[in-house]
C-alpha cells in the first residue's frame, strides 16, 4: 500500500517519496515489475489535503512489431483531494475504484495516513502504451523490421486465392 501519514502535519507544503514493491499495490497488472514510486506534495489548508504527484515504475511489454519483451519506463501524474469528512469517507467506503480524478474524497476523523494506492494503480495502468514498440524498432519502417515484405503491394494478398468464391465478389446487399 501507498500510504501518506498525515499524524500531527501542520499547514502548508509537505514533500513526499514513497517507494513501494509492484507487488506491493493491490490489483496493480502483473506487467508492472520491481518497485513503484510516488512523490509529490502534500498541501493542508485546514480539513482539506492537496495531493499533487507523479507515479513511476517499470512495465514489462511485448514488442507489437517483433514480439521481444523490453521494459518500459512509465510515469504519471496524480491531483487528488481529501476532505475530513466522516459521512463522506463512509458514503465513499468500498467505491474508491469508482471515484474521478475531479471528486473529493473523504476522511474518518481518526485516519493516521491517506492510502493513494487505488489511484496510483490507476495511473499507471492507464499510462500503459496502446502501442508497444520496443526502443529499437521505434523510428523504422515494418519494412525495414521486416525486409521480406519489402516490395510487396498491400493490396495484393501474399497468398493464393481460392477462386470458388469469385462469384461472391458480384453479391450486392440492397
Amino acid at each position: 500500500m501507498i500510504d501518506i501519514s498525515i499524524v500531527g502535519i501542520r499547514d502548508g507544503k509537505h514533500p513526499f517519496s514513497i517507494t513501494v514493491q509492484a507487488v506491493d499495490v493491490p490489483g496493480l497488472d502483473a506487467e508492472f515489475r520491481g518497485e513503484v514510486k510516488a512523490e509529490g506534495v502534500l498541501e493542508k489548508k485546514a480539513a482539506r489535503y492537496l495531493v499533487s504527484g507523479v507515479a513511476s515504475s517499470t512495465a514489462h511489454l511485448m514488442c507489437d512489431r517483433s514480439l521481444e519483451e523490453y521494459e518500459e519506463p512509465i510515469e504519471a501524474s496524480f491531483d487528488l483531494e481529501f476532505a475530513v469528512d466522516s459521512v463522506l469517507a463512509a458514503e465513499q467506503r468500498g467505491r474508491i475504484a469508482d471515484l474521478d480524478d475531479d471528486e473529493v474524497r473523504g476522511l474518518r476523523d481518526d485516519e493516521k495516513a491517506i492510502d493513494i494506492s487505488e489511484d496510483v494503480r490507476q495511473v499507471l495502468t492507464l499510462a500503459i502504451p496502446v502501442r508497444r514498440v520496443a526502443p529499437a524498432y521505434r523510428d523504422k519502417e515494418l519494412d525495414e523490421i521486416f525486409p521480406s515484405i519489402k516490395g510487396r503491394d498491400a493490396d495484393q494478398p501474399s497468398y493464393d486465392v481460392d477462386d470458388r468464391w469469385e462469384a461472391l465478389k458480384n453479391i450486392h446487399r440492397t
